[in-house]
């Protein structure tokens, strides 16, 4: 399809608004989708004369251990893929992205395929000698983007022949990588990237140099790319804004969220924001393992939309994204959305926690981190703390005034974006190990942490390091209940709320070789905060090679039902060493 031939819809100048639709309401989703357009005048594709485009990201279900041949498996998700690309097209989305193994899904058969180079030969669509298994697949989603007349960005396993005589060449006689591919309206490959900082994926090859992968589109905006773990590292994530001026960045993930600093939505949207570009992010929602988080996000100037669905089910996420040159100084002032109230939820009849405990999630380990408890105040009482927490010579300095309150007597803003009241359930928490905890809750305690060291993962094959200075939760004095989630009787009145009307955090960091973000979690849903409810701010350092962070709540209102508020770290000069054990 032409983009003169797409229905009418949103008018470009007009909207500003962003939509979550669920997979389980299409009916309602799209009146609410048309209801957008009623008004505006007909539009077509955005154009570079248009100061924004329109985009699309899906947290995307793929079904988990099917048992199915792979092409089968294959082709049942991207025929699952054909209703949501049509409802983005439905409101002019020039592009649409999903995510990582999203035409695979987890422990599945893999399907490896040979993609073309770029510009390599027409569109998969109008190969009819593609119809055979090894081609479907690609003919299929080139017929897609073109029907529709977007950009379609997903990712599969692209097969590549070893090269006469490479002594590396796999037993299997050629190399598989985790890719991205992306096609335009008319259905041809324009683009693709092969994921170079692999997350223990043992049937993935590492590319033999990484590839810094950009590609222009109709409507004036050139976008890189990259994979899931790639966000940790220097290149090409941070490399390709840096030494590519890219401002508008594609990311698929299948992301295993970590609470109390790297929760999908929490650590994506901190990227983006401490690097100040837009990020199209599409996640896997699998939350058995923690996998879900999806989004748009622009820069200093917040989140756009964002889903963090612990159902497992399809969830679209639409905006309309200003483009770069059309960008103001300064961030916008936003206000705190409408929902982030505690009596909503955790009033009567109220549960948050009915549907995020099946979202498991991994948690980070405290023993690692210096910690100190900071005093929590009686009801009515206003407490200040000030002090320093050091982890060798890395200190993180804190200024917080907090007052005691009672859940029912405060209008401080606090806990969900996705607000809603659910069923009523029995107590269960997050994770076994905070039953004990969970007990004798009484309400909330807090530490000031800090790290500086190495942090492995998968099991200590991959190594990063990292500095961290923040402000996290407890279900105790006792520092192993730390980012532990109660679960119900929070609308107790035996419960202590603490409501923090001031956080001043600092740290000194490398100047370069590094990237800091700022951390924050707000209630039991893991929402971040409003980029309005937040200053990160940076100046030189005492010494040579240094910087000063500082992460302030600058909001009017108090906060309550804090989770998390910290400088996240990457150090990538540390990477690969030994990690850090005490």
């Amino acid at each position: 399809m032409e983009c003169s031939e797409i229905p009418p819809c949103c008018n470009s100048k007009n909207n500003n608004k962003f939509l979550s639709c669920s997979s389980m309401t299409w009916t309602a989703v799209l009146a609410s989708l048309l209801a957008l357009c009623a008004t505006a005048p007909t539009a077509r594709c955005s154009t570079p004369d248009d100061s924004n485009y329109f985009a699309a990201v899906v947290d995307f279900a793929a079904p988990r251990a099917t048992g199915k041949p792979a092409l089968q498996n294959m082709m049942d998700n991207v025929r699952a893929l054909g209703p949501l690309v049509h409802q983005a097209a439905q409101v002019s989305a020039d592009i649409i992205v999903f995510p990582e193994d999203g035409l695979q899904g987890f422990d599945n058969e893999v399907l490896p395929l040979s993609v073309p180079a770029p510009g390599e030969g027409g569109a998969p669509c109008d190969d009819d000698a593609a119809e055979a298994a090894a081609g479907q697949p690609l003919r299929e989603l080139s017929c897609l983007a073109r029907t529709h007349g977007v950009y379609l960005v997903v990712n599969l396993v692209d097969e590549q022949p070893c090269a006469a005589g490479d002594a590396k060449c796999p037993a299997r006689g050629s190399y598989h990588y985790n890719t991205n591919v992306v096609f335009d309206r008319s259905g041809k490959i324009v683009a693709k990237y092969h994921k170079y900082n692999l997350f223990g994926e043992k049937y993935d090859d590492v590319p033999p140099a990484v590839e810094l992968v950009t590609f222009d589109t109709d409507f004036g905006v050139r976008f890189g790319m990259f994979i899931c773990f790639d966000i940790f590292f220097d290149t090409p994530a941070a490399q390709l804004v840096r030494e590519r001026n890219v401002t508008d960045i594609i990311f698929s993930a299948a992301w295993f969220s970590e609470v109390p600093f790297l929760t999908a939505v929490q650590m994506h949207s901190g990227w983006a924001h401490a690097l100040d570009v837009t990020v199209l992010a599409s996640g896997m929602n699998s939350p058995a393992v923690g996998s879900t988080g999806s989004g748009i996000y622009r820069g200093r100037h917040g989140i756009y939309g964002y889903t963090m669905n612990w159902r497992q089910e399809h969830t679209l996420v639409f905006a309309r994204v200003p483009k770069r040159a059309y960008w103001q100084d300064g961030v916008r002032p936003q206000p705190f959305p409408d929902r982030l109230d505690p009596v909503r939820n955790y009033g009567a009849g109220a549960d948050p926690y009915a549907d995020v405990s099946a979202l498991h999630m991994k948690k980070d380990n405290l023993t690692l981190y210096r910690t100190e408890l900071l005093p929590r105040p009686a009801r009515d009482q206003v407490v200040e703390a000030a002090g320093h927490v050091c982890h060798g010579a890395f200190c993180c300095h804190y200024d917080v005034q907090m007052r005691g309150v009672a859940l029912f007597q405060t209008a401080s803003a606090a806990v969900s974006l996705h607000g809603g009241y659910s069923r009523p359930r029995a107590a269960a928490t997050v994770d076994e190990e905070d039953e004990e905890a969970k007990d004798d809750f009484d309400g909330f305690y807090y530490r000031v942490v800090a790290f500086s060291g190495v942090k492995g993962h998968k099991g200590g094959v991959i190594s990063t390091g990292t500095q961290v200075c923040g402000l996290v939760s407890c279900l105790s004095e006792d520092a192993r209940s730390c980012f532990g989630q109660i679960v119900a009787g929070l609308d107790s009145p035996s419960i202590k709320w603490t409501e923090f009307q001031s956080v001043y955090l600092e740290a000194e960091f490398p100047r370069e070789d590094g990237v800091q973000f700022a951390s924050t979690l707000v209630g039991p849903r893991y929402d971040p905060l409003p980029a309005s409810a937040f200053s990160l701010e940076r100046r030189r350092g005492a010494e040579d090679g240094t910087q000063n962070l500082s992460l302030e709540l600058t909001q009017r209102q108090p906060l309550l039902d804090l989770r998390a508020f910290a400088i996240y770290g990457r150090n990538f000069a540390w990477d690969g060493q030994p990690p850090t054990d005490s």
